[in-house]
């Protein structure tokens, strides 16, 4: 479930971010971009999976340069994701308040809390996990002392 909607993200923010440009992409090049966005969907799917049946612990395995992929890798996806989201948003939420349809309003209103909500969690977690690591290699430091 995780891979088709990676991939739908990620075409989906480089049309917006071209759209927004005015980039203009050949076909070819399009072809190689749209084969790129697949794999990395798939990628993201397969690293989904092992952090669902091994736990998070999985993303730090390997070397340096495969973490960080991986977490590039996330990060791509889920700006991406915040990328077309906001467009959603700067689509549908002044038409529902133009034609009045509340249900739309508060749909829209609604991903905006989710949106923020999520931002939230992961600036958290992101700090939270900078101070743990931290902390973990001050302790290591002492130990070795």
């Amino acid at each position: 479930m995780l891979g088709p909607l990676a991939l739908g993200l990620l075409v989906g923010a480089s049309r917006v971010v071209s759209g927004i440009t005015g980039l203009t992409i050949p076909d070819p090049l399009g072809t190689i971009s749209f084969s790129v966005a697949a794999l990395l969907a798939l990628w993201l799917a397969l690293e989904g999976a092992m952090v669902q049946r091994y736990g998070l612990e999985t993303m730090d395995r390997g070397g340096p340069f495969q973490r960080v992929a991986r977490y590039l890798l996330v990060t791509v996806t889920t700006l991406a994701g915040l990328i077309v989201a906001i467009r959603f948003l700067a689509l549908s939420l002044p038409w529902a308040f133009e034609t009045q349809n509340t249900p739309a309003q508060a749909l829209g209103v609604l991903l905006v809390v989710a949106l923020v909500a999520t931002l939230y969690r992961i600036l958290t977690a992101a700090r939270d996990g900078y101070l743990h690591s931290s902390e973990q290699q001050q302790e290591e430091a002492e130990n070795s002392l």
